[in-house]
């Protein structure tokens, strides 16, 4: 009966993970790995944080509209961190592992990892930065990390230090730098073509109002340890936390919504070439879209935005799509020729192996059943026959 009990449970397992659908949430992570959008923790109420860790199938084309038909995989029985206010970056020797850095609650570990093709959870125990949340972690130069300032509970002062995270041997290092930009928290970290990160927007800790300036962003180099400033001219977006950044192949820098003393849905692009901000006037505008505590990510020439929580404080369970080239609202992804390059003889042999797969395993699931049967019959007809003989004593042995 053991046998059976497997089979039922592995087959419920399958059936709810392919019948997940995620619940609105806000302050997550998420992270795009191998045309997997990843999404861990995050608050689901005032009271409720999660440990739920689920990604967003980018292999096949999907429709936004309705939750259901997105393809939706959930990884929660990881048992991974429970934490919000966190953020991730790739790593690892072959960019397949997942860092969650910091977070509320606080805990032992500021450093959580994920190995995705085990799907494994590990926690990393070597020292480091002191424990903070709303942070945004850069990667640069082959599995460096860059932790910047943050909030930290229950302090009097704030901290602008700079940590180096090394993936590849998980250690930290502290930037020497001597001139570092002040202390700030809800900011965005963008990781620039020349290995550079540019940090936009934020609040200081100790003065939450004091939101940073969108028109000189601190620029730190990641090759001689010093930072600088970017001078944008032309009109800036109004100051915010909480927002969401992706960064364009053709080096533009997207950011939209975030809040300041209102929930904003506006939508801004800072042109790299020219050191210049405009807005981006998006061509069929959805009424009232206001939202923070979101994420951005870019897939292709989609810009998806991620959960959050609207003007009226809800929590959003959508997705929401921008074309980035016409800046255009969308509802559905379709796979490019970037996004599945399977010609057509290899989408044959992987149609003829799928298939040789699939029978396979409907053998070896029937010979199961009937394996299964077969001594469950044996174990009925044993009960039933008179005893002839007794369990032997001890002392006959």
């Amino acid at each position: 009966m053991q046998y059976i009990g497997f089979i039922l449970s592995f087959l419920i397992n399958i059936i709810f993970t392919f019948a997940f659908i995620p619940t609105g949430r806000e302050f997550h992570s998420s992270i795009l790995i191998d045309k997997k959008l990843y999404f861990s923790g995050g608050v689901l109420s005032a009271i409720d944080v999660t440990n739920e860790l689920f990604y967003l199938d980018f292999s096949k084309s999907f429709k936004i509209t309705n939750n259901a038909s997105i393809p939706w995989v959930d990884l929660t029985y990881t048992n991974g961190p429970l934490k919000h206010s966190a953020t991730a970056c790739i790593g690892g020797n072959n960019n397949d592992t997942i860092f969650i850095f910091g977070g509320f609650p606080y805990d032992d570990y500021f450093v959580n990892q994920f190995n995705t093709s085990k799907q494994q959870w590990t926690n990393i125990t070597t020292n480091g930065p002191t424990y903070r949340e709303d942070i945004s972690c850069a990667k640069f130069n082959n599995g460096l990390i860059a932790i910047f300032s943050g909030y930290i509970n229950n302090l009097t002062f704030a901290k602008n230090d700079l940590w180096i995270f090394n993936s590849l041997t998980l250690s930290w290092s502290l930037s020497n730098a001597t001139n570092a930009p002040s202390s700030r928290f809800g900011y965005n970290a963008i990781t620039l073509p020349d290995d550079n990160i540019l940090y936009i927007g934020g609040s200081n800790p100790t003065n939450k109002s004091l939101y940073m300036p969108m028109n000189n962003l601190p620029l730190y180099n990641t090759k001689s340890d010093t930072w600088s400033s970017m001078n944008i001219s032309g009109p800036a977006p109004p100051a915010r936390v909480y927002f969401s950044t992706v960064l364009t192949p053709d080096r533009r820098i997207i950011i939209f919504g975030g809040r300041n003393e209102t929930v904003l849905g506006d939508l801004w692009i800072l042109d790299l070439v020219t050191s210049q901000w405009s807005i981006g006037n998006i061509l069929n505008p959805i009424a009232d879209l206001a939202l923070y505590g979101h994420t951005a990510t870019l897939m292709d020439n989609y810009m998806l935005i991620s959960f959050g929580s609207f003007l009226n404080s809800s929590l959003s369970s959508r997705i929401f799509m921008l074309n980035i080239n016409v800046l255009t609202w969308v509802d559905e992804f379709t796979l490019t020729d970037t996004t599945t390059n399977v010609s057509n003889s290899q989408f044959s042999g992987l149609m003829i192996g799928a298939l040789v797969s699939g029978v396979i395993s409907v053998i070896i699931f029937i010979g199961t059943i009937i394996f299964i049967y077969k001594n469950y019959e044996r174990f009925n007809l044993y009960n039933y026959l008179p005893m002839t003989t007794t369990k032997p004593d001890d002392s006959d042995l």
